[in-house]
């Protein structure tokens, strides 16, 4: 009786290791199975990162496509004021690639009909002025008092134009771009010479289209990179008209001052990474004072 009741509880202890092994055997093919997944998942998003933080304030989001390999892609709302974006269907593709088409023709068409009407009046112009009865010859006397004044005037023009022309280089760099603008465009140069880095260029044309994101934002309340009107940043940098190695966009929403916008960013990881990085050569930046948003967009070109 002894002998069979140690042999059923010899048996018993067997089957429960046993049983302790299947389960372990399980949680490592599980923890194997899940590291695998996360491994791909970073490995597919390796050209388009998002920086989480603590602060709901601030948001990072960078690509290393560069504008013509981006794809199409669409807004999808995630939760209340944050929207993601995927890719655009080929057939949609073609479709929005076609009204784009149609819009630029549209345009030229606008073009060629303003010219022809400017020409049409240049004509009207000309043709008023050769049916003009021909001026009295001025007494010599006067013409001659005049000439030199004439000649004075003729000498002054071209100087004139000159420094016009050395001007306008410089002019054009910050032309569009408000004073607040400009001053995170100062204070983020300062941070990348405080750190060996070379100053990025203000871009009066990504400065645009990051300020209709931030009256986006503004008006469609809505805090994300992602905008319902005009999808990702990559799409709508690129969709603006600017080609782009790689991209980047830092955004703010709350902070009044330069300062404090710039100051949240750079204690931040993902949006100090952005703004550090050596490989972007323009910057342009948007800012909404009834909300107080920011957008700061990063391209290399």
């Amino acid at each position: 009786m002894m002998k069979k009741l140690m042999t059923t509880m010899v048996l018993m202890i067997f089957l429960l290791l046993c049983l302790g092994g299947c389960a372990n055997g399980d949680d490592v093919a599980f923890e194997a199975q899940h590291n695998g997944s996360l491994q791909k998942g970073h490995q597919q998003r390796t050209d388009h990162t998002i920086m989480e933080n603590d602060d709901d304030n601030i948001s990072s989001e960078s690509t290393t496509k560069s504008s013509n390999e981006f794809p199409h892609t669409r807004s999808v709302k995630v939760q209340e004021a944050k929207y993601r974006f995927e890719v655009v269907p080929q057939q949609q593709q073609q479709e929005q690639q076609q009204i784009e088409i149609r819009q630029q023709q549209a345009g030229q068409q606008q073009q060629q009909q303003q010219q022809q009407r400017q020409e049409q009046q240049e004509r009207q112009a000309r043709q008023q002025q050769e049916q003009q009865p021909e001026q009295p010859i001025a007494d010599p006397e006067q013409h001659q008092e005049t000439a030199p004044e004439e000649q004075a005037q003729e000498q002054q023009q071209p100087q004139a134009d000159e420094q016009q022309e050395d001007q306008a280089p410089e002019a054009d760099q910050t032309e569009g771009i408000n004073e607040m603008e400009q001053q995170v465009i100062e204070l983020t140069n300062a941070e990348r010479r405080n750190n060996g880095l070379s100053e990025l260029q203000a871009h009066q044309s990504l400065s645009s289209i990051a300020r209709k994101k931030s009256q986006d934002m503004q008006q469609n309340d809505y805090f994300s990179h992602t905008s319902p009107t005009y999808g990702s940043p990559f799409d709508m940098i690129r969709d603006g008209g600017v080609s782009y190695q790689s991209a980047a966009e830092n955004i703010a929403q709350g902070q009044p001052s330069a300062e404090q916008v710039v100051q949240s960013w750079m204690n931040s990881e993902g949006h100090r990474k952005n703004i550090l990085n050596g490989e972007f050569t323009h910057i342009g930046v948007g800012y909404d004072e009834t909300g107080h948003h920011w957008t700061q967009m990063f391209i290399k070109e």
